[in-house]
């Protein structure tokens, strides 16, 4: 009988990634050791050493297990299974590692206390919230003024009535009605003593708990989850704020409607194993709609103690653990910063209420500590576009998602853990008109603020290796006066929101986009557009092999950041890009910022002759020159300058896969024009190129 070996590799783009692998320095304790699953097997042992010995031995039925070490220091650790080993993994305990203690679900539980509000703030804590937030209470009244004006959602009928309202265009006016107004109004309720806005809140609650979860509200059922989502996310927090103006009977209502969506949430954990398979996008937010559900049904009736537990247990577990898959220890957020805009603050309200329930404070976990770096680097609303992933078109006021970029994503983890620099561009940011999405963290609690960070000082030169991105500029807080140039080279693929672009890059000076990816959704996630073009390496600044780019919707697409470094006049990023491509040897590139000056370089190795395309593309149309393309862009002036080795084909303004293809007619969207340039190479087995962008 052949012997079972060791999974070493990943082996679906959901899985987990390895941790800590080789030479990681660990952050945190205690430490969650994650490894790939191996068939068959139902019982894992893990070993963790030091010099003094074995100090930990424990079995596990899943692929992960938190344990706390002793303390800083040198360590190995292994794990077994089915009578054969993983194999020895070194890794060390930083001295400066963040202890975290974990509550368990009973000691949470116990600390729910029996009084409404409790989810998000407690009565005694909203003195304090309206002498600190009182900007904010101005931008929630706004936010008030406009759901009145709204009025009352209409119930979905785009499951039975071809002639209504499409899927699309719904979701998008639902979460004003409920992620944006009901909350807006349930929050003027609990903090203003605002009884309009109570008794207005309360008749968009009843109205939408009227409607049968199980139908197009659904979370699983055959119809897109955007609308369960909403609801998921946002009953929990109303039913709490809005818990005086109910009588028993409605109070009844609500907290069986909010138990119907969590146990959907359960369910679909469950189906999809998220813990064995993390990398899913949506499921990422449902622990958290799953542990809000139950601190604030406490009490209710409706929730038995070992559901309770149960479901308690699981997110705590998830948060604990395995979370977040997509948000890597460095602080980077791998499909990119506009679904990280968003992701990061689904779960906020849960971890706030675990941390005044049970006094774990989740936010203490590096990737938090670290997040605010990212998003200062990633996600600047000066800036025209955001790359990379799904999305990067978009701005705060976008009418095609609004809300993703409404608010600073920063802002809470600015506040708990940021460095000066990081807390001095926070608070700089102005408030919005109106708040259009994310509502629910405006007003939780401040948090202490830890005595060590491990959030550094912003630089001009920034790099995420975990998550695969790199940010360089010549001038990063003086916007007039900044050139700047972001990469990607990632171990995460091109599936979900990602696409295959490892290697691409994109250029901006004074936060204008010169050098751009390119492609949108079209009427949304999934169409010809999206798949047959955006996703494709195509669309982005990298290169064809032979006209063929990376694998969409694959593992394979893999590139790896291999050096960066900031001289205090030259920036310049080293990125292995070979694993990306299967017909080839080796691929490097390197990218040197100087000024106004940006040289990418590529050295690139095959076993036999290829011809090598290699597209850029703009949000304004090129002009030729003399053999030089220049591109003009809102009073700014760029010029490519590729060496001879590569020859100018041809310039498009038109998408390999049009804007609405496959889509009716009625339903067409209109999207800014983007132009794409396209250089090639004589075949060969050995190309070195070298690109020189000029910015006049």
């Amino acid at each position: 009988m052949e012997k079972k070996a060791f999974p070493l590799f990943r082996n679906h783009v959901a899985q987990v990634f390895p941790f800590p692998e080789e030479g990681r320095i660990v952050e945190e304790n205690p430490v969650c050791f994650c490894w790939i699953p191996m068939e068959g097997a139902h019982t894992y042992t893990v070993s963790v050493s030091s010099d003094s010995g074995e100090v930990i031995r424990e079995k596990t039925d899943v692929h992960y297990l938190v344990a706390q070490l002793p303390g800083p220091g040198n360590y190995t650790w292994n794990v077994y299974a089915e009578g054969v080993q993983r194999g020895e993994v070194s890794f060390s305990l930083a001295q400066h590692a963040v202890n975290i203690p974990r509550v368990t679900a009973q000691e949470l539980y116990e600390g729910v206390p029996g009084v409404h509000p409790r989810h998000l703030f407690f009565a005694e804590d909203i003195p304090q919230l309206l002498r600190t937030k009182k900007p904010q209470i101005e931008v929630l009244r706004r936010n008030i003024r406009q759901a009145y004006e709204d009025g009352l959602p209409s119930m979905p009928m785009y499951h039975r009535d071809p002639n209504a309202m499409d899927f699309r265009t719904y979701f998008g006016r639902f979460r004003d009605y409920i992620d944006k107004n009901l909350v807006a109004c349930a929050l003027g309720f609990a903090l203003l003593n605002d009884e309009q806005a109570g008794h207005f809140a309360k008749e968009v609650l009843l109205t939408v708990c009227d409607w049968n979860p199980c139908g197009p509200c659904s979370l699983n059922g055959p119809w897109p989850d955007e609308v369960g989502l909403s609801l998921a996310r946002c009953l929990p927090s109303v039913y709490d704020l809005l818990y005086p103006l109910l009588n028993e009977n409605e109070q009844l209502f609500v907290a069986r409607t909010i138990m119907q969506y969590a146990q959907q949430c359960f369910d679909r954990l469950k189906k999809c194993d998220f813990c064995q398979n993390p990398g899913h996008s949506h499921a990422g937010r449902l622990p958290a709609y799953l542990g809000e559900a139950v601190l604030v049904l406490k009490d209710s009736g409706v929730l038995s103690n070992e559901k309770a537990l149960t479901w308690l247990s699981y997110a705590l577990e998830i948060y604990g653990g395995i979370f977040p898959y997509f948000g890597t220890p460095d602080g980077g957020w791998a499909e990119g910063p506009f679904y990280g805009s968003s992701y990061t603050k689904w779960y906020l309200p849960f971890f706030s209420a675990v941390e005044r329930f049970g006094g774990t404070r989740f936010l203490n976990r590096p990737f938090y500590q670290k997040a605010a770096k990212f998003f200062i680097h990633f996600a600047d609303p000066d800036y025209e576009i955001h790359p990379f992933g799904d999305g990067y078109w978009c701005h705060p006021e976008d009418a095609e998602w609004p809300g993703f970029f409404a608010q600073d994503p920063l802002r809470v983890y600015a506040e708990r853990c940021g460095s000066e620099s990081v807390k001095r561009i926070a608070n700089s940011r102005p408030l919005p008109e109106q708040y259009l999405l994310h509502l629910l963290d405006v007003f939780l609690p401040a948090g202490e603020s830890l005595q060590y960070s491990l959030c550094e000082e912003i630089d001009n030169t920034a790099v995420f290796p975990d998550a695969g991105f790199v940010s360089m500029h010549t001038d990063r807080e003086n916007l007039q006066n900044d050139v700047a140039v972001l990469a990607r080279a990632s171990k995460f693929g091109s599936d979900s929101h990602r696409h295959a672009d490892q290697g691409s890059f994109a250029i901006f000076y004074k936060g204008v986009a010169l050098i751009t990816p390119s492609g949108y959704f079209g009427r949304g996630f999934g169409t010809a557009h999206h798949l047959g073009w955006l996703k494709q390496t195509v669309a982005h600044n990298s290169i064809l092999v032979d006209g063929v780019g990376q694998e969409a919707d694959s593992l394979n697409s893999r590139g790896e950041i291999l050096s960066v470094t900031d001289d205090g006049i030259t920036k310049k990023a080293v990125l292995d890009l070979t694993p990306a491509y299967s017909k080839l040897v080796c691929w490097h590139r390197t990218i040197e910022l100087r000024e106004k000056t940006v040289t990418v370089s590529d050295e690139i190795l095959s076993g036999h002759d290829v011809r090598i395309t290699y597209p850029l593309h703009t949000l304004s149309e090129p002009s030729v020159e003399g053999g030089q393309v220049s591109i003009c862009r809102k009073g700014v002036r760029m010029t490519v300058m590729p060496d001879s080795s590569l020859k100018l084909r041809n310039i498009s303004d038109r998408f390999g896969v049009d804007l609405n293809e496959g889509i009716p007619e009625k339903l067409h969207v209109q999207m800014p024009p983007q132009w794409h340039i396209y250089y090639e190479s004589a075949p060969a087995s050995r190309h070195t190129f070298t690109v020189t962008f000029i910015i006049d």
